[in-house]
């Protein structure tokens, strides 16, 4: 309700008292609102978790240390925006997702604006608008209709629409070519790829139909009831993973170039970031599991010692013989 009460403020302020709101568009404010009580409930629920706090303080820690914040700006420049983990599995995967993941986003930011009638434009003569922003007109922000800030100003959205169109097109044949693997085509992955692809294809479909006003407004209908159902299903849908990515930057931070690493205590290989093996070690013995120093040891290390310990225990030669493997020093309750 915080963040519901807080966007509400901010339009009453950036619409000069609800006084540019179009009416035209209150059917998405009211859709916004509902999806802003959503994500900030299931969003902070997912940040809350203790396996996620955890990535959720190092990306606040941060954004206090100088050397940490550029190794999250590098690692947000790289997985966030560049979408870097997903060139690396295809690039054609990568271009639709970029295509889809860019396409929408700036739709949104076009759109909210004019939504919560924070944006809105003033007629100066017959030829020339200015940008008012917040209730304030923006000094040299005053263009033609027919020049090409005009053009993009009336377009963007049109464009915005082909590059979502395209990447869920893409989307949509990569899964149906693979129906015959579990999970390919469910609703989880398929609904929200139909939903995209509606709201750009209906919101094409506008300027197309202008000429003709009954196919206008069923367009203008359609357009409208998918972009409601968009926002509304925005938290409950794969589509959330949006607000949860940041958390992947705090995974970098903790795993950036200085940071302390914890190595095997048997063969000295490099084990994982201190900080998060601590971390996953505190999780652990929350919930029951106490494993001594076992997970102080590489997987190659842990194999060797349980094979070690059945080979004790059936008093049997173990094969193939140990080699690097220096037995585990005590542990506090052991020593005593």
């Amino acid at each position: 309700m915080v963040a519901v009460g807080g966007v509400l403020v901010l339009v009453f302020l950036g619409s000069t008292g609800f006084r540019h709101l179009d009416h035209a568009l209150l059917g998405y404010l009211g859709a916004v609102l509902a999806a802003t009580f959503g994500i900030a409930y299931r969003t902070s629920a997912f940040w809350r978790r203790p396996a996620s706090a955890v990535y959720g303080r190092a990306l606040l820690r941060a954004l206090r240390d100088p050397r940490r914040l550029r190794a999250a700006l590098a690692g947000a420049g790289r997985h966030v925006i560049g979408q870097e983990m997903i060139a690396r599995r295809s690039r054609g995967r990568w271009l639709a997702h970029l295509l889809l993941s860019l396409g929408t986003l700036a739709s949104f930011a076009i759109t909210l604006p004019l939504v919560f009638g924070w944006l809105h434009f003033v007629v100066v003569d017959d030829r020339t608008y200015q940008v008012v922003f917040f209730g304030l007109p923006l000094p040299g922000h005053q263009f033609a209709i027919d020049g090409a800030v005009g053009f993009f100003m009336f377009h963007a959205l049109g464009l915005c629409g082909v590059a979502v169109a395209l990447g869920a097109a893409s989307f949509l044949v990569a899964r149906w070519r693979r129906r015959g693997e579990p999970g390919a085509t469910s609703g989880f992955h398929v609904a929200p790829l139909l939903l995209l692809a509606a709201v750009a294809l209906t919101g094409l479909a506008l300027p197309a139909s202008r000429a003709v006003p009954g196919a206008f407004h069923v367009a203008s209908l359609l357009h409208e009831l998918t972009v409601v159902v968009l926002l509304v299903a925005l938290p409950f849908s794969k589509l959330n993973h949006l607000f949860i990515r940041p958390l992947q930057v705090g995974a970098l931070v903790m795993r950036a170039a200085g940071e302390p690493r914890r190595t095997c205590v048997s063969c000295g290989a490099d084990l994982a970031p201190a900080a998060q093996a601590a971390a996953v070690a505190g999780l652990l013995a929350e919930r029951g599991f106490a494993f001594a120093r076992h997970v102080e040891h590489c997987p190659p290390c842990r194999r060797r010692l349980v094979a070690a310990a059945q080979a004790r225990m059936l008093d049997a030669d173990f094969q193939p013989p140990l080699t690097g493997v220096r037995p585990a020093p005590p542990t506090r309750a052991e020593a005593a």
